[in-house]
């Protein structure tokens, strides 16, 4: 079967799914993270999906597991320029934030042209010619951890835009760099936007907060933790003048709890076309097996029906 022929070729799916700070203790250390990584990835692969993931480098081996997977699918099952041109994108995408480069080096990107490509989000374009003054200041300087917060935002709602659903396991719920955990924001932005929306609580963290607001129960104090990045957004270090991003400059965990405890099993589910029953499976059942079917029986509902081709010239 050609990659364009499978039944959700075109579809694009963004997953997070990342360690989190129970993961462990669920079955799931840092090498098991990333096989499940590896499982649902090749599963929505397998049906001709892309994924996009929009991930920083970092030292828990996510994007290394997915690089070695973009190898291995690479030399059985190449697709042609012309393949790619015809779905519009590669079948695995990585967008890494600012001020992030790819890790790859030219030459092996190359090589996995027609499989992954991966490219930088960029910043907003009110903050874009603050770009170098933030690098020369250095890690350290409040200019550049603020660009840094906004530049993840940037990047989660590109994220959003080019995906048709998300889905969300882990997921650190402290030591963001962001205004808010990135699974938390992700989810959010879905949420606002009416996107297909997928949670699992099979590795804890912020995914599983997320569930706990949706079905009711009080926050807790470790969703959203201050963080010295919340000093930046009260106090920030540089005037922006965008009304379009006056809801990202805003940080309120209270408010975005009280959100997703809103929208309740009903709004997840007719956004996703998974039942309310389906969707309190996905976030509680502890077999991942059972996570990427729920994905994929909800991919195929949302998935309009392709058009007949024509035969022997009807």
């Amino acid at each position: 079967m050609n990659p364009i022929d499978r039944p959700l070729a075109g579809c694009v799916v963004n997953i997070s799914i990342s360690e989190s700070d129970d993961s462990a203790k669920r079955g799931f250390p840092e090498w098991q993270v990333n096989r499940v990584t590896l499982q649902t990835v090749s599963a929505l692969f397998g049906q001709g999906a892309s994924v996009i993931f929009g991930h920083d480098w970092r030292d828990d081996g996510v994007m290394d597991a997915v690089y070695g997977f973009a190898r291995q699918m690479q030399s059985p099952i190449p697709l042609s320029r012309e393949d790619v041109e015809a779905t519009d994108r590669q079948l695995l995408i990585n967008l890494l934030p600012w001020p992030d480069t790819p890790s790859l080096d030219a030459r092996l990107r190359e090589q996995l042209s027609s499989t992954l490509r991966v490219e930088s989000a960029g910043l907003p374009e009110e903050l874009r010619n603050l770009d170098n003054e933030a690098r020369d200041a250095g890690p350290q300087s409040p200019l550049y951890q603020y660009l840094r917060a906004r530049g993840l935002t940037f990047l989660r709602h590109q994220l959003n835009e080019i995906c048709h659903a998300r889905l969300c396991l882990g997921g650190r719920r402290s030591g963001s760099a962001g205004r808010f955990p990135g699974v938390i924001e992700e989810a959010l932005l879905a949420l606002r936007s009416s996107k297909p929306l997928y949670l699992a609580g099979l590795l804890g963290g912020a995914a599983q907060q997320i569930v706990e607001a949706i079905e009711g129960n009080e926050m807790p104090d470790d969703f959203c933790p201050r963080t010295p990045v919340e000093a930046l957004y009260t106090n920030p270090p540089i005037k922006e003048d965008d009304n379009e991003t006056l809801r990202d400059r805003d940080i309120d965990r209270a408010a975005v709890w009280k959100e997703f405890a809103e929208a309740e099993h009903k709004r997840i589910a007719e956004a996703n076309r998974l039942t309310i029953e389906e969707n309190e499976e996905l976030f509680h059942t502890p077999v991942l097996d059972r996570v990427i079917e729920l994905v994929l029986i909800s991919l195929s509902r949302l998935r309009p029906d392709p058009p007949q081709r024509q035969r022997n010239g009807e």
